[in-house]
């Protein structure tokens, strides 16, 4: 939980997640980007289960893991949660070897504020042995209090569009400006209780951070300015296609400059790339990966939009709105015991689909809009889309600000995105 407005509690669905996974596998490792919630997940977690908590941010506490790394792992009953571990991935060997010595489960719980997988200082995958979990930012059902909503495997369960319909939740009052908001504000924990200048100094303070500290223990950068410029220039191409030649010649680098620091980002959890889906490989289709930021707040705020009306005002709106449904969705299939691998689907003609969930040779695609109404010549690339697939082709999904939700035939629907994200009313 964490605290938010004053006595309000947040409930994260991933302390469940966490304890699950705890219970099969010696070492479940929780990354996502910096104050996205993970010293409080793992805090949370030690209220159930017995165990101690270490943080690499304390000096003291790193030094004892330098000095002595066997002596600081080495526990003979209870969970040892190390927090910020990337800050000594040293440590990672040590602990293989002690959970082969010991492989009783819930041993380790570690964190990390990188994505220690594709860190080049990190040799060690703990493959066998552990479980690996991002935790996104915070999620709408989670503001609202409701439980973990099931939309992707609902998706893929239904017979058709009337039956998806059926297992979704009435959306709250209000819904739509309530999106409308969340779409700007973000999920990062700490900026929700914030007024707007507050937040606005919040955002400034958090990427001065990360490029003054977090950015050293990362890579080494020979010009802080030059990356700075890359990473408010990818902020602000959220959900747009990325062309990393016009984004190396827009921030004055050359192409090897660019992708190092881009994949600096991506390791960091401020943005990540999804990649094209190939449903025809005789079909034309776009090959180049969409760009998002990991939270919508921080992409709103490098925009300098701080409401919906200046993000209408200033052509923001959609892409902004894409991008908070696009983590929303991405976030809640991760929770799933039936992962899907997640792409978009373009044509060269312009057809699109802005997700595509596939989970063996079946499809569920959603198309997200920010409006109250969307036309039939509005759904044509999810059409051009089942046409390509045939039968693998389950549902396709319409996430609009309406009010109802609509059978638009056999396997096409259109939701409210409240209903879709769980944010529900209770029955």
């Amino acid at each position: 939980m964490f605290k938010m407005q004053g006595m309000k509690l947040v409930t994260r669905h991933a302390c469940q997640k966490v304890e699950t996974l705890l219970g099969t596998f010696p070492l479940v490792a929780v990354t996502g980007a910096r104050q996205v919630g993970k010293s409080t997940l793992a805090r949370q977690v030690l209220g159930s289960l017995d165990g101690t908590y270490m943080t690499l941010d304390d000096p003291v506490v790193l030094n004892r893991a330098t000095e002595d790394p066997l002596g600081f792992v080495r526990r003979d009953k209870g969970l040892l949660v190390i927090d910020e571990i990337q800050l000594t991935p040293e440590l990672l060997p040590v602990i293989k070897a002690e959970i082969d010595r010991d492989r009783r489960p819930g041993r380790f719980l570690i964190t990390g504020s990188a994505n220690l997988l594709k860190m080049r200082s990190v040799t060690e995958s703990l493959a066998g042995r552990s479980a690996w979990f991002e935790l996104p930012p915070l999620l709408w059902s989670e503001i609202v209090g409701r439980p973990l909503p099931t939309p992707i495997d609902a998706a893929f369960d239904a017979s058709g569009a009337d039956s998806f319909l059926h297992e979704l939740g009435r959306p709250l009052d209000d819904h739509a400006e309530a999106a409308r908001k969340r779409a700007i504000l973000g999920g990062m924990p700490e900026p929700l209780r914030l007024g707007s200048e507050m937040r606005r100094a919040w955002h400034d303070a958090y990427r001065q951070t990360f490029v003054e500290r977090d950015l050293r223990q990362l890579s080494r950068i020979e010009n802080l300015p030059d990356f700075r410029r890359l990473s408010t220039l990818a902020l602000l191409q959220t959900s747009r296609l990325l062309t990393l030649a016009d984004l190396a010649s827009d921030a004055g680098l050359n192409h090897a400059t660019a992708r190092r620091y881009l994949n600096i980002l991506e390791v960091a959890y401020q943005v990540f790339e999804l990649s094209p889906y190939f449903a025809n490989v005789g079909k034309r289709l776009v090959r180049r990966p969409k760009l998002y930021a990991n939270d919508v707040g921080m992409a709103a705020h490098v925009a300098n939009v701080d409401s919906w009306e200046a993000a209408e005002s200033t052509v923001k709106a959609g892409p902004l709105f894409e991008t908070w449904v696009v983590n929303e969705l991405r976030a809640l299939d991760e929770y799933s015991s039936r992962r899907a691998s997640v792409h978009y689907w373009r044509t060269s003609a312009g057809a699109e689909v802005d997700l595509v969930f596939e989970r063996g040779t079946d499809v569920v695609a959603v198309e997200v809009k920010s409006s109250a109404t969307v036309h039939w010549k509005e759904t044509r690339g999810m059409r051009a889309l089942r046409e390509d697939l045939g039968k693998r082709f389950r549902l396709g999904i319409v996430a609009y600000l309406g009010d109802e939700p609509q059978v638009l035939d056999e396997t096409l629907c259109m939701v409210p995105v409240a209903s879709l994200l769980g944010a529900t009313q209770e029955e």
